[in-house]
């Protein structure tokens, strides 16, 4: 071997080398946790590797969280990119989803929302429900026809009077996530049966109720 193949080798080396050393310096566990989380997904940065999309935008260290992963049937509640909660199965809208759903339609919206009221008496045991339609929804839906100019200045005027969307105009409304409350859960693995909520088990809800308060951020996606 002569001077300049030997040279290349030992420098090729030290690059594998480095970038093992890199890689698995990128997936160092923190030496402390909160006893809460799910060790196998609390590595910071976990998240981006997985998907970045699913994060919202601003969003703070601690803050919670709760990405609705329809494709996968999974909620997930995070505290910034830490996994605090998993549920591992859901049903959603008879009707499929969809970014801007009609009234009466039975679609799951898909998007950035907020918990906007929490019925504790609720006919599913526990309803948290979203801010649905938003000003986002809103103002898209008016772009490309789907409401009146009526109509979204009566949503835009309801939301500043009552913190809360209508659902009364072509969009609809009363989205949220919910437990079953006495219905069957039979139906429930089987079926998405919903009008267009999130359904989870009542053991399911009832543990998500430590987490979720109004205005904590729920991210649909499918």
């Amino acid at each position: 071997m002569n001077r300049t193949t030997h040279w290349l080798t030992a420098f090729a080396a030290s690059l594998v080398m480095m970038s093992s050393g890199a890689a698995q310096a990128n997936f160092d566990f923190p030496t402390t946790l909160d006893d809460r989380m799910e060790p196998a997904f609390s590595q910071p940065g976990f998240l981006h590797a997985l998907d970045a999309s699913a994060m919202p935008a601003g969003l703070a260290p601690d803050e919670i969280w709760v990405s609705v992963d329809l494709k996968s049937r999974l909620v997930t509640v995070y505290r910034g990119e830490y996994v605090m909660k998993r549920i591992e199965h859901l049903a959603y809208g008879a009707g499929g989803a969809a970014p801007l759903r009609a009234k009466g339609s039975s679609m799951t919206p898909l998007g950035e929302f907020r918990v906007d009221r929490i019925n504790r008496a609720s006919r599913f045991g526990l309803f948290f429900g979203i801010d649905y339609p938003n000003a986002e929804v809103a103002s898209e839906a008016l772009r490309i026809g789907k409401i009146t100019p009526e109509e979204y200045h009566y949503i835009e005027s309801y939301r500043a009077r009552h913190g809360r969307p209508p659902h009364t105009t072509a969009l609809g409304g009363l989205i949220g996530l919910h437990g079953l409350g006495s219905g069957d859960p039979d139906v429930h693995q089987r079926f998405d049966w919903t009008e267009g909520c999130v359904a989870v088990d009542n053991y399911q809800i009832r543990a998500l109720d430590p987490w979720l308060n109004i205005g904590t951020r729920v991210v649909i996606r499918g």
